[in-house]
């Protein structure tokens, strides 16, 4: 599995909350499932801001 940093997850990696609904998406993703963990977050303007991450094949990942 390969991660792509951004800015989006450095926010998210920022809040505790938010960092243990990427755990719990990490630990229940499949390729062939969608899941139905939605991530949510501040931004900096105080307004929430909700992603839903979702795993994708990477070119040459073999897999």
């Amino acid at each position: 599995m390969k991660v792509i940093r951004s800015q989006r997850l450095e926010n998210v990696l920022k809040d505790p909350k938010a960092a243990e609904q990427l755990r719990a998406f990490l630990a229940s993703a499949s390729l062939t499932r969608p899941s139905d963990v939605e991530i949510t977050v501040q931004d900096a303007k105080g307004n929430a801001v909700r992603y839903q991450p979702r795993l994708v094949r990477v070119a040459g990942s073999g897999a």
